[in-house]
C-alpha cells in the first residue's frame, strides 16, 4: 500500500467571513486567504495576470489587501499502487495511479457538492465552488517521487448571481445543525430533488431556471405522470407553506401564475413574464418546500428508520390531500 498526501484548496464564491465557523465535516476547514498567498494563483488569473471574471465578485478587501474565503483540507489516504508482475513494463502512466487518484477525487467532489447544496438550501446566496484544486504527493515502488496537480472545475457554475451568502452570528450554529441533521440519510433520499433545485440555481437564463424549479416541486409533491399538475401542485404548496388562510390563498394564486409562466416558457418559448424578482420568489418557494419536507422526513425517520423516500412521499401527499380538502370545504381554496 502507498500513502498519498493530498492538499485540497478552493475559493468559496460569494460569501464573507461570517461563514468561517461553519463545520463542513470530512476534514475541511474554512480560512481567509490573501490573493497573493493563494497557492494556485496562476490558475485563477487570465493571460494578462488579472483575476478571472468568475472570481471578481468573490474578492474581499481589508487594510492588508485583497483576500478570499477559502476551503482547505489536508489528508493522507492509501492506494494499492501499480501491481508488479514478472515481465511487466513499468511506464510513467503506470506510476500515475490515475484510477485510484481519480476515485478519491470524485469522492471528495461529490461530498463538496452535497455540502454546498445543503448550504444553498439553508438560505439564499450564491455560495459554491468554481474550481477545486488537488495537490497529490506519493512515492511509487519505494523510490519514485510523484507530484500531481489536478483541478475539478464546475463548468456549469453560475458565476454571475451576485447575491452574497452571509450568516448572522446566531445563524452559524443553526446552519451547522442543519448540515448535521440532513447530510446523511435524508440528503441521499432526496438527492434527485435537491440536484434539480441546485441545477435551477446555476442557470443564467431565467426561464430555464424557472423550469428546473417547477420540476423540483413536481418531483417532491406529485405522483409520476400526474395529470392536472398546475392546480394540484398549487394547492399542495399552499397548504404546506401557508401559515394562515390569507397566506394559503396568496401562495396558491402566486403558484398558479408561476405555473402558467413556466408553461408559456416551456411550450411557447415565451419567458417574458419571468422577471428576476419572479425567479427569486419561485426559488424561495422551492427552498421552503424542500426544507419543510426534509423536516417532516427527519421526524418520520426518528420513529421508523426503515422508511424509504417513497413511503415518506406517499405519507406527505396523503397529508396534503387531506389539508387541501379541508381548505376547499371551508371555501378557502
Amino acid at each position: 500500500m502507498i500513502d498519498v498526501t493530498v492538499k485540497i484548496t478552493a475559493i468559496i464564491m460569494y460569501c464573507d467571513e461570517s461563514i468561517l465557523n461553519l463545520e463542513l465535516g470530512n476534514g475541511y476547514t474554512i480560512e481567509k486567504c490573501y490573493y497573493d498567498d493563494f497557492p494556485f494563483k496562476s490558475e485563477i488569473e487570465n493571460g494578462k495576470n488579472q483575476l478571472c471574471i468568475e472570481y471578481i465578485g468573490s474578492r474581499l478587501h481589508d487594510e492588508n489587501g485583497s483576500y478570499f474565503i477559502c476551503l482547505k483540507k489536508e489528508d493522507v489516504f492509501l492506494i494499492d499502487g501499480p501491481q508488479i508482475v514478472p515481465g511487466a513494463v513499468i511506464t510513467n502512466k503506470t506510476c500515475q495511479c490515475e484510477d485510484e487518484i481519480g476515485a478519491y477525487q470524485e469522492q471528495e467532489v461529490q461530498y463538496l457538492h452535497k455540502i454546498f447544496s445543503l448550504l444553498r438550501l439553508y438560505k439564499n446566496g450564491n455560495i459554491g465552488l468554481y474550481q477545486t484544486f488537488f495537490n497529490y504527493r506519493f512515492k511509487v515502488l519505494g523510490f519514485i517521487n510523484n507530484t500531481q496537480n489536478h483541478t475539478s472545475k464546475n463548468s456549469t457554475r453560475n458565476a454571475y448571481d451576485e447575491r452574497k451568502y452571509i450568516l448572522a452570528t446566531e445563524d452559524v450554529e443553526r446552519c451547522n445543525q442543519f448540515l448535521r441533521d440532513y447530510k446523511l440519510q435524508i440528503y441521499s433520499m432526496m438527492k434527485p430533488i435537491i440536484d434539480e433545485f441546485v441545477w435551477g440555481l446555476e442557470q443564467t437564463d431565467a426561464p430555464t431556471g424557472f423550469e428546473q424549479y417547477t420540476t423540483a416541486l413536481e418531483m417532491a409533491l406529485l405522483p409520476v405522470n400526474q395529470p392536472g399538475k398546475k392546480q394540484m401542485l398549487s394547492n399542495r404548496i399552499a397548504v404546506l407553506l401557508g401559515k394562515n388562510d390569507a397566506e394559503v390563498v396568496g401562495i396558491h394564486d402566486k403558484m398558479l401564475d408561476f405555473y402558467r409562466y413556466r408553461s408559456e416558457s416551456l411550450h411557447e418559448g415565451d419567458g417574458s413574464n419571468i422577471s428576476k424578482q419572479e425567479l427569486i420568489e419561485m426559488e424561495n418557494y422551492v427552498r421552503q418546500t424542500i426544507t419543510a419536507i426534509m423536516q417532516k422526513s427527519k421526524c418520520q425517520l426518528a420513529i421508523d428508520n426503515t422508511k424509504t423516500w417513497i413511503d415518506i412521499k406517499n405519507d406527505l401527499m396523503n397529508e396534503l390531500i387531506s389539508k387541501v380538502v379541508n381548505k376547499k370545504t371551508a371555501g378557502i381554496l
